[in-house]
């Protein structure tokens, strides 16, 4: 097995407990199959179904929302190892979201239906190995909708930010700093505020001593704004 296809299915959330020496018989009985894309090149669509979930072996990909109007917001890029489509893949339903190519990348389907099935459940451990695994990932990404439902319920902009940054300090395991990819403008959208709105209390929170803003780093001076 190619060395990039091994380090992906090992780093991927999907096959999270699979033994590398397992690796082999577990692609073959799974029918794993690799696919290769140019830059901007769709993936998935968005409006369609698609039955398979795709683990990222090399390049990137950007996972595009696209609100009513039709203007696209980046949720998220994801590298070697990343994994997309579950949901899409469980459910059956339509795609919320666009995944798109960046760069050269290859990606490995898995068609994800196919082993829900009982029998095949039945005729193969890494089935069952990779539904808890989908399970698991579905949960974390319901409790992610979850906490961006609560952010988005608070009136006050600060109180957004407060939980924003709360949110990215458990993800990043960090003290009091949050690194983010996302521009001003990205992060306004993914805080439903208008961006000079969100640049003016910023500046506000900088100015009474709460955060210092360096670049794309927040870093928390007062953590008395998170507690209360």
């Amino acid at each position: 097995m190619d060395q990039n296809v091994a380090d992906a299915i090992i780093k991927s959330t999907l096959f999270a407990g699979l033994a590398r020496c397992d690796l082999d018989l577990a692609v073959k009985k799974l029918d794993v199959y690799p696919s290769s894309y140019e830059d901007g090149e769709l993936l998935l669509s968005l409006g369609s179904i698609c039955r398979n979930a795709g683990i990222v072996v090399s390049g990137r990909v950007r996972i595009d929302f696209y609100d009513e109007a039709g203007n696209p917001s980046t949720i998220a890029k994801l590298g070697p190892g990343g994994s997309f489509g579950e949901a899409i893949a469980c459910s059956g339903d339509p795609s919320l979201v666009q995944v798109q190519a960046v760069g050269p990348t290859q990606v490995l389907w898995i068609d994800i239906p196919r082993i829900m099935s009982a029998e095949y459940m039945a005729g193969s451990p890494y089935a069952g190995m990779v539904m808890v695994n989908a399970m698991r990932l579905l949960a974390r990404k319901n409790m992610m909708l979850n906490r961006k439902m609560q952010m988005l319920a608070q009136k006050r902009l600060r109180d957004r930010i407060k939980l924003y940054l709360l949110q990215r300090e458990r993800q990043d395991a960090a003290n009091d700093q949050v690194d983010f990819e996302m521009t001003r403008a990205a992060l306004a959208k993914y805080l439903s505020a208008d961006r000079s709105s969100l640049s003016r209390e910023l500046g506000k929170l900088r100015d009474e001593g709460v955060l210092a803003l360096e670049g794309n780093t927040i870093r928390v001076l007062d953590r008395s704004f998170l507690e209360t």
